[in-house]
């Protein structure tokens, strides 16, 4: 037999579970609620708190559960003052994402139906964070695909060669013309020697690539 201590109003439990009215009307006629959580028949009256956090737990459809449902309080000592909204995140956000419990809590607290939801419903939202805030650098030209900024960088250093390159004639001549030199002696000489320094840069290059590639650790996220 529930105590007169532990039956209060439907205003006051909506306030306790944190949803309102109107939801407290769907449980009554969804039997989440079922008749022998209130005071007087056709579910009226008074609800006993302690019965109603119990059925509430056991029928609450666990797809409302992981929708906008995920705040509602059904567990826990019975708290009868209106919580302000944010503490249902301040509860999320305090559970462990890496699915292992610390000790003291695994030793001294059953994880529930409620914060394992709790838990999945911050790493979903934490997830599409994560993917709006690349959608929104991507957009604003702060990101760009790795491949795309190589095929960039090659372009430009490609671009940088031939302008050096093409300067050669130009530097043959003012060397020929201070020194005292046939030009075309000069130009050949400068386009062997460019010829010897990009070839040990394009080894050591490539060296460096093939060492990069053998460190390089691949991960794929699974998760959608």
């Amino acid at each position: 037999m529930e105590t007169a201590q532990e039956a209060v109003s439907q205003a006051q439990l909506a306030r306790h579970f944190g949803v309102s009215r109107a939801a407290v009307s769907q449980w009554k006629s969804k039997d989440i609620l079922q008749e022998d959580a209130f005071t007087e028949p056709g579910k009226t009256g008074k609800v006993y708190l302690h019965k109603a956090m119990e059925q509430v737990r056991r029928n609450r459809d666990i797809g409302q559960s992981l929708g906008n449902g995920i705040a509602t309080r059904t567990t826990g000592t019975p708290a009868l003052q209106e919580e302000p909204p944010e503490k249902a995140a301040e509860e999320a956000a305090e559970l462990p994402l890496d699915g292992d419990l610390p000790e003291q809590v695994a030793s001294n607290k059953p994880v529930s139906v409620e914060d394992q939801l709790k838990r999945a419903k911050l790493e979903q939202q934490l997830r599409t964070n994560r993917m709006q805030a690349s959608e929104e650098a991507l957009r604003q030209g702060k990101l760009m695909a790795a491949e795309d900024a190589r095929e960039q960088i090659g372009r430009i250093a490609g671009m940088m060669l031939q302008i050096f390159e093409g300067a050669l004639p130009d530097f043959a001549a003012a060397t020929a013309a201070r020194f005292d030199l046939p030009q075309r002696d000069v130009l050949h000489l400068l386009r062997a020697e460019f010829k010897k320094v990009r070839k040990t840069a394009a080894m050591k290059e490539r060296a460096r690539a093939e060492a990069a590639q053998k460190d390089v650790q691949t991960s794929v996220d699974m998760e959608t």
